[in-house]
């Protein structure tokens, strides 16, 4: 998915949007609508990374996006401040994105 696409997306109130944690130094933003799952791609077509979740969420912010949830995947039970794991090992923590201004 393009960014063209994930904007009309947004503005269209049609998608749920998840920015990906990779080993802490790599985030990439997923978009869900339904059971489809799409990767933000850039001019490429290669995954658009992001250095933080908070770079991922100034970057939606400028779409018009107003919440994502940052995807952790753990397969260990030892993650202060969440309650223990239930089957799916991703924590999941909302991420209000109201506050965050696009660079300009």
């Amino acid at each position: 998915m393009r960014e063209n696409q994930l904007k009309d997306l947004i503005q269209a109130g049609q998608s749920h949007l998840e920015i990906l944690a990779n080993e802490g130094i790599i985030y990439l933003v997923r978009a869900v609508s339904g059971e489809q799952r799409a990767l933000l791609k850039d001019d490429k077509g290669e995954n658009m990374r992001f250095r933080s979740a908070t770079a991922a969420g100034t970057f939606l912010a400028g779409l018009g996006a107003e919440k994502a949830v940052v995807v952790h995947q753990c397969a260990y039970d030892e993650v202060i401040g969440h309650e223990p794991i239930q089957g799916n090992g991703d924590l999941r923590t909302p991420m209000d994105l109201s506050g965050l201004k696009p660079f300009v």
